[in-house]
């Protein structure tokens, strides 16, 4: 696991396995717009400082990238792409002040075996948000190492892996021996960031504290698929408003 000093953990192999948030887990995509705006900034700024981009995924409030490049500019390359896209972002969207939650984490990827893990982590990342397959979804680079790079540089894992196939096949399965930055390992519901992220995929373009006043059986029919994404009765309380009661109510009618 990463330490939690200030300093950072230099990679003898260079590369780096890096998460950045949104400020109080708000989301920083507001549409594809956004997500293709971040990606062009990533790749300027990564390949501006030698480096490449291995992997990357976008989900609603966070990312993940995986980085090759030197300690000291994938921290100058990662201030200048948070920094850059949170003016455009606010300026595109009518908001002020930080988008992003403090400094981004990071974690080196010293060994073969761990590099194989964070880029499968990384792409399961929409199964595990309870969102969808990492083969369709469409903001990370799963569909790059399946057909034809754009940002990432797939060739060192293909190699590895033995090809499209191979990784595919990797790809199928999950690891549970190797926790990556940021997880959360031994929980059976999703952590609140997740759950808040995949609701708001899941509901729109309804927003979710919009739910409590939908119609009875429009409300009832959200609450259930929340329910059936991974969250729990208490995470689908504290983000709709709808009692745990109503929640449960509704589970009991849907035969869930």
């Amino acid at each position: 696991m990463v330490r939690t000093s200030r300093s950072r953990r230099e990679s003898e192999a260079g590369i780096y396995h890096v998460v950045s948030r949104g400020v109080g887990r708000q989301l920083i995509f507001e549409d594809d717009g956004d997500r293709q705006c971040y990606l062009d900034l990533l790749q300027r700024e990564v390949e501006g400082h030698g480096g490449s981009v291995l992997a990357w995924c976008l989900m609603g409030n966070h990312t993940h990238l995986l980085l090759k490049m030197g300690l000291a500019d994938l921290s100058e390359s990662m201030r200048l792409v948070n920094s850059a896209y949170a003016l455009r972002f606010n300026k595109r969207h009518g908001r002020v002040g930080h988008l992003m939650q403090g400094r981004f984490k990071s974690e080196p990827v010293d060994t073969d075996e761990y590099l194989l893990t964070v880029i499968r982590y990384i792409h399961q990342n929409p199964e595990k948000a309870g969102i969808g397959a990492a083969a369709s979804y469409p903001w990370s680079s799963y569909r790059e190492y399946a057909g034809e790079p754009a940002v990432a540089d797939t060739s060192l894992v293909l190699e590895m892996l033995g090809g499209v196939s191979g990784f595919k096949r990797f790809h199928e399965a999950s690891d549970a021996s190797a926790p990556c930055v940021d997880e959360n390992r031994g929980r059976r519901v999703l952590d609140d960031d997740s759950a808040l992220e995949a609701a708001r995929l899941l509901l729109a373009p309804t927003r979710v504290e919009e739910v409590a006043a939908l119609p009875r059986e429009r409300r009832d029919e959200a609450l259930c698929r929340l329910k059936a994404a991974g969250l729990s009765v208490r995470q689908v309380e504290r983000l709709t408003g709808v009692s745990k009661s109503v929640v449960a109510k509704a589970r009991a009618k849907a035969g869930q």
